[in-house]
């Protein structure tokens, strides 16, 4: 079982190889992902999740999810500042990797 779960967590690490937000540019020299991007970067962590689920079942996969991305969080970044919040957040918990 502990090595299974290794092997999640490995599938999730290896699943955000490629970080899909495109940057576009901004007004002051920046870059931000476009929309798109975003939503397709926490598609990439729900398939992961989803494969996990198949995997290993309901219960490691939402006992993982929210370990990793708690509910409440989920709920405050998406209604605040959408998917590229929701994104973000992935990113700097490098989770997209």
């Amino acid at each position: 079982m502990h090595l299974r779960i290794h092997f999640c967590l490995f599938a999730l690490l290896l699943s955000f190889g490629v970080c899909a937000a495109t940057p576009s540019p901004v007004s002051n020299g920046e870059f931000t992902p476009l929309p798109n991007a975003c939503k397709s970067e926490v598609a990439k962590f729900e398939e992961t999740i989803g494969f996990i689920r198949q995997h290993q079942g309901n219960a490691a996969a939402s006992a993982l999810r929210e370990k990793l991305l708690p509910a409440k969080i989920e709920a405050e970044l998406l209604a605040n500042q959408g998917y590229c919040g929701l994104a973000n957040y992935l990113r700097e918990k490098k989770l997209n990797r």
